[in-house]
């Protein structure tokens, strides 16, 4: 088969690549990828989801893998099917999972699924009074898509005040017009990305992310500084953690939420056991990363039995543990810097055997430079696998690279 990936992000090389391994995988087509990314496939140039989709049917595309979540709250999946490119990724209907957290929130509580308590408040004189009645630290979230930035964690409450104030007129644009108003969750959390193909909800091996800027989790939120799979748990916690899944699994169909894609489970692992974060409707980044580089599957096959609703009859498998290293633009979340050469890393490469998947990277005149936050991502595998992403961090030619040194499993 002929497949679209849509994005030119980490998790989309990342997709890419393994793709690129199937022995069901005819030919692979990118729109505007990452220089490292581009020789995986063939380029279309397209500047609306209409001239992609028809494009995609003329080219003989028969399915499209959408990465990124805005594309999917816009519509993107609407469109291709309707030119009868089947899309991995749900409609723009089915998308309010991830698109508004106040929704999600609702969802967790019509069905009894753990989370943290939350009100969500649209005013700042009614914002005053529930914050009150919430204990430090608060915790605060844009009910919209804000590319992993919209949430902060507070200590002092007059801080907490300002920055209420500060979403509601507009930090996050639109995004945090409404926001959430949660109770702060003590754990660890956890990453759990399920393929679904709108009956059976398949969970991939754990993840945990990263999402603070510094180490130590430090700073402020960001997309994702790097995350490690698996994770190590006990057997009680595991067993919580089903508990919640079976939940969410009955809830989607009670609530007729189907399609045909993922579903990113984002949990905070308390001494109460898993209770929900946040949904997400697409592959997790940098968790995809870390999975795509472990699964043993044929992931084009994968895919297919997604589309077909076969997923019950898949057992996945995986290989050794993986580390995913982020080596972002200094500057990032807020202002990262851009147009700043990237060398050596084909060099940097052979010495310390590692993968890498591009991000916000271009090529001008010959040379790779930065284009925004999340630069490069390092994969490492195996033996060493953390030290070895370091080595490779530490050798790149890249003088606004900026990269956590604590992204790694403790007991592996």
């Amino acid at each position: 088969m002929k497949v679209l990936v849509y994005g030119n992000g980490g998790r989309e090389h990342a997709l890419a690549w393994k793709l690129s391994k199937s022995k069901l995988v005819k030919q692979l087509f990118f729109v505007n990828p990452n220089p490292l990314m581009e020789p995986l496939g063939q380029t279309i140039s397209a500047s609306s989801f209409e001239e992609l989709a028809g494009k995609s049917k003329a080219m003989g595309i028969s399915l499209a893998i959408v990465g990124p979540e805005a594309p999917l709250v816009k519509g993107i999946a609407d469109i291709l099917e309707s030119y009868g490119v089947a899309t991995f990724g749900p409609h723009k209907a089915k998308a309010w999972l991830e698109s508004s957290k106040a929704q999600a929130k609702e969802f967790n509580f019509r069905n009894d699924i753990p989370c943290a308590n939350s009100v969500t408040v649209d005013d700042f004189e009614d914002a005053k009074k529930v914050i009150s009645e919430f204990k430090s630290p608060y915790v605060l979230k844009s009910d919209g898509l804000t590319g992993g930035k919209g949430v902060s964690i507070v200590e002092n409450f007059d801080d907490a005040l300002n920055e209420i104030q500060s979403m509601l007129e507009g930090k996050f644009g639109d995004a945090s017009r409404r926001i959430v108003i949660e109770e702060f969750l003590k754990g660890e959390e956890l990453s759990v990305l399920c393929l679904y193909d709108g009956e059976t909800l398949l969970p991939m091996d754990f993840s945990r992310d990263h999402k603070k800027l510094m180490d130590n989790n430090k700073g402020p939120n960001t997309g994702g500084m790097g995350a490690y799979s698996p994770v190590m748990l006990t057997g009680k916690q595991r067993e919580s953690i089903f508990e919640v899944l079976d939940k969410i699994s009955k809830a989607l169909k009670k609530e007729g939420i189907k399609y045909h894609g993922v579903l990113y489970v984002g949990m905070m692992i308390t001494e109460e056991g898993a209770k929900v974060l946040e949904y997400n409707v697409r592959f997790g980044d940098p968790e995809t990363q870390t999975l795509m580089v472990r699964l043993k599957n044929d992931f084009g096959e994968i895919v297919n039995a997604t589309m077909k609703g076969c997923l019950k009859d898949i057992k996945l498998e995986w290989g050794e543990p993986s580390n995913t290293l982020v080596i972002a633009s200094k500057g990032y979340p807020f202002s990262p810097a851009k147009g700043v050469e990237i060398a050596g890393i084909n060099e940097a490469r052979e010495v310390t055997n590692v993968i890498i998947f591009g991000s916000a990277i271009v090529r001008k005149n010959g040379k790779l430079v930065s284009n925004g936050g999340r630069v490069l991502n390092v994969v490492a595998t195996g033996k060493y696998a953390h030290k070895r992403a370091l080595k490779f961090a530490e050798l790149l030619k890249f003088d606004a690279k900026f990269y956590r040194t604590d992204v790694e499993e403790r007991y592996l």
